[in-house]
Protein backbone atom coordinates (compact mmCIF):
# COMPACT_ATOMS: atom_id res chain seq x y z
CA UNK A 1 0.00 0.00 0.00
CA UNK A 2 2.83 2.34 0.76
CA UNK A 3 4.71 2.06 -2.25
CA UNK A 4 1.72 2.16 -4.46
CA UNK A 5 1.42 5.71 -2.60
CA UNK A 6 5.00 6.37 -3.24
CA UNK A 7 4.53 5.11 -6.79
CA UNK A 8 1.16 7.79 -7.33
CA UNK A 9 3.23 10.33 -5.73
CA UNK A 10 6.62 10.04 -7.77
CA UNK A 11 4.50 9.75 -10.96
CA UNK A 12 2.22 12.54 -10.17
CA UNK A 13 5.66 14.73 -9.60
CA UNK A 14 7.26 13.23 -12.83
CA UNK A 15 4.42 14.48 -14.85
CA UNK A 16 4.05 17.97 -12.92
CA UNK A 17 7.59 18.57 -14.20
CA UNK A 18 7.74 17.17 -18.03
CA UNK A 19 4.54 19.40 -18.17
CA UNK A 20 6.46 22.27 -16.97
CA UNK A 21 9.37 22.17 -19.39
CA UNK A 22 9.32 24.55 -22.69
CA UNK A 23 9.94 24.30 -26.01
CA UNK A 24 13.21 24.59 -28.02
CA UNK A 25 12.37 28.42 -28.40
CA UNK A 26 12.96 30.38 -25.35
CA UNK A 27 10.04 32.56 -25.73
CA UNK A 28 6.58 32.13 -27.12
CA UNK A 29 6.45 32.23 -30.58
CA UNK A 30 3.61 31.88 -33.03
CA UNK A 31 4.08 29.39 -35.66
CA UNK A 32 3.95 31.92 -38.40
CA UNK A 33 6.56 34.63 -37.16
CA UNK A 34 8.78 31.75 -36.58
CA UNK A 35 8.78 30.49 -40.20
CA UNK A 36 9.27 34.43 -41.24
CA UNK A 37 12.50 34.56 -38.80
CA UNK A 38 13.84 31.41 -40.14
CA UNK A 39 13.01 32.01 -44.01
CA UNK A 40 15.03 35.51 -43.71
CA UNK A 41 17.79 33.56 -42.30
CA UNK A 42 17.73 30.91 -44.83
CA UNK A 43 17.32 33.93 -47.57
CA UNK A 44 20.17 35.48 -45.85
CA UNK A 45 22.52 32.60 -46.06
CA UNK A 46 21.28 31.75 -49.69
CA UNK A 47 22.43 35.52 -50.34
CA UNK A 48 26.05 34.57 -49.05
CA UNK A 49 26.27 31.49 -50.69
CA UNK A 50 25.99 29.49 -47.11
CA UNK A 51 23.10 27.43 -47.18
CA UNK A 52 23.78 23.93 -48.12
CA UNK A 53 21.36 23.08 -51.11
CA UNK A 54 19.76 19.89 -48.12
CA UNK A 55 18.47 22.38 -45.90
CA UNK A 56 14.86 23.40 -45.68
CA UNK A 57 14.99 25.37 -42.25
CA UNK A 58 12.15 22.73 -40.94
CA UNK A 59 14.54 21.42 -38.29
CA UNK A 60 16.18 25.29 -37.15
CA UNK A 61 15.64 26.32 -34.00
CA UNK A 62 14.94 30.00 -32.88
CA UNK A 63 15.64 31.28 -29.52
CA UNK A 64 16.05 34.88 -27.79
CA UNK A 65 19.38 36.04 -26.78
CA UNK A 66 21.23 39.29 -26.03
CA UNK A 67 23.33 40.74 -28.70
CA UNK A 68 27.23 40.14 -28.05
CA UNK A 69 30.73 41.09 -29.46
CA UNK A 70 30.73 37.21 -30.54
CA UNK A 71 29.11 37.61 -33.35
CA UNK A 72 29.62 39.59 -36.92
CA UNK A 73 27.21 42.82 -37.01
CA UNK A 74 25.88 44.22 -39.94
CA UNK A 75 25.75 47.42 -37.46
CA UNK A 76 27.51 47.66 -34.32
CA UNK A 77 24.37 49.47 -32.98
CA UNK A 78 22.93 45.98 -32.31
CA UNK A 79 25.44 45.12 -29.42
CA UNK A 80 22.87 44.07 -26.41
CA UNK A 81 20.04 44.33 -27.96
CA UNK A 82 18.03 41.02 -27.79
CA UNK A 83 17.85 39.43 -30.95
CA UNK A 84 16.78 35.96 -32.27
CA UNK A 85 19.66 33.02 -32.87
CA UNK A 86 18.56 30.74 -35.93
CA UNK A 87 20.28 27.90 -35.73
CA UNK A 88 19.99 25.07 -37.99
CA UNK A 89 21.04 21.30 -37.20
CA UNK A 90 24.44 19.99 -37.36
CA UNK A 91 25.28 17.21 -40.24
CA UNK A 92 28.15 14.50 -40.10
CA UNK A 93 28.46 14.62 -43.85
CA UNK A 94 28.89 19.02 -44.44
CA UNK A 95 32.58 19.71 -43.88
CA UNK A 96 31.38 23.23 -42.39
CA UNK A 97 28.70 24.13 -40.35
CA UNK A 98 25.96 26.52 -41.28
CA UNK A 99 26.29 29.74 -39.39
CA UNK A 100 23.95 30.93 -37.20
CA UNK A 101 21.94 33.71 -37.55
CA UNK A 102 21.00 36.83 -35.53
CA UNK A 103 17.39 38.27 -36.69
CA UNK A 104 16.46 41.49 -35.01
CA UNK A 105 13.49 41.07 -32.82
CA UNK A 106 11.10 43.70 -33.87
CA UNK A 107 11.84 43.59 -37.79
CA UNK A 108 12.50 40.49 -38.60
CA UNK A 109 15.33 41.69 -40.90
CA UNK A 110 19.14 39.55 -40.32
CA UNK A 111 21.37 41.96 -38.33
CA UNK A 112 24.41 39.23 -38.57
CA UNK A 113 25.75 35.70 -37.96
CA UNK A 114 27.52 33.86 -35.81
CA UNK A 115 30.79 31.92 -37.88
CA UNK A 116 30.76 28.42 -38.19
CA UNK A 117 33.57 26.42 -37.08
Amino acid sequence: MTRTRLFTALCFTIFMLVGCTQSSTSSAIPPDDEKVIINHAIEYLNNMDWLPTDEDGKQATIQSITVDNRFELIDSRFEGSRAWLVTFPSDSQRTVETPQVLVESESNEVIGYLPSE
